[in-house]
């Protein structure tokens, strides 16, 4: 399956199924975005296990650069922090925010593309996020 995927410097959003953003970081290696989704989600159980309501906050703000950052963060704790992400991300990002749900996984370069390892290999984060907050 080809994936359509957008990519701004060392970030990728891809839209999965009914139009649900994943959005993360690219790895040229394969290793190294497993890995690092491993430590997305391990961070995520470790929070979530303080408390079983455990809300997040998802915030958009402009870099001093120009570019924007996207933090995920718990009221104890960042979960991830996406930086360098483009103005055209953003706005197709946000839009993609309509269901309320957003994907936090990794993306691998490849010769056919972008691998996303939400479909690959399952590792990814379901977010809702009612109120995300641009700064």
């Amino acid at each position: 399956m080809k994936l359509t995927t957008v990519v701004s410097g060392d970030m990728a959003l891809a839209f999965l199924g009914e139009d649900i953003p994943a959005i993360g970081p690219r790895f040229k290696s394969k290793e190294a975005a497993v890995k690092a989704a491993r430590q997305y989600l391990e961070k995520i159980s470790e929070i979530s296990e303080e408390g079983q309501n455990t809300a997040f906050q998802i915030v958009l703000s402009r870099q001093v650069d120009g570019l924007y950052s996207l933090v995920i963060d718990s009221a104890s704790q960042v979960v991830g922090r996406l930086n360098n992400l483009d103005e055209l991300l953003v706005k197709r990002f946000r839009r993609g925010l309509n269901r309320k749900l957003f994907i936090l996984t990794c993306f691998v370069d490849s010769v056919e593309g972008q691998e996303c390892l939400v479909l690959t290999e399952g590792l990814g984060a379901v977010f809702y996020a009612p109120g995300t907050i641009v700064g």
